[in-house]
């Protein structure tokens, strides 16, 4: 477990293998070896890389939980070995993927993954994220594997 302290010191981008813009979650609010959850409000922002034209498609949500996966994975790396770069990871699945409706205007999205399952070369999540008025706008199940 993380401290509040600790959880509001923690450079997402530093953790994960996304840089220059790319990174989409913003901070971390809680964290455990099973857990995370995240929020951000790069949704909102013109520099958003995913954005076409002026929003985002419902499909580009299901980056923000795999970014949310990332981040878990690098912080359990980095409790474990504080010298360690983020690991490189692909995802090679998607299943279960559910929709809700999605304002893209909403003040903040709540990201949260939760591990299922993990070895070697691959880790298993489900990931759920919902908007600043709690609603389920994207959930689903996501696998990475890495090289």
């Amino acid at each position: 477990m993380l401290t509040d302290l600790e959880l509001a010191n923690i450079n997402v981008e530093a953790i994960i293998p996304h840089s220059e813009g790319m990174c989409l979650l913003e901070k971390v609010t809680s964290f455990t070896p099973q857990k995370i959850t995240c929020q951000t409000q790069t949704h909102l922002s013109e520099n958003n890389p995913l954005k076409i034209g002026r929003s985002l498609s419902n499909m580009h949500l299901i980056e923000y939980g795999a970014q949310a996966v990332a981040v878990h994975g690098g912080l359990i790396e980095r409790l474990s070995s504080p010298e360690l770069k983020p690991q490189l990871g692909y995802i090679a699945l998607l299943k279960s993927i559910k929709w809700g409706v999605f304002n893209s205007r909403t003040s903040f999205l709540e990201v949260k993954a939760d591990l299922i399952t993990a070895n070697d070369i691959s880790k298993l999540y489900e990931f759920y994220i919902t908007d600043a008025e709690q609603q389920s706008v994207c959930s689903g199940r996501v696998m990475i594997v890495f090289p």
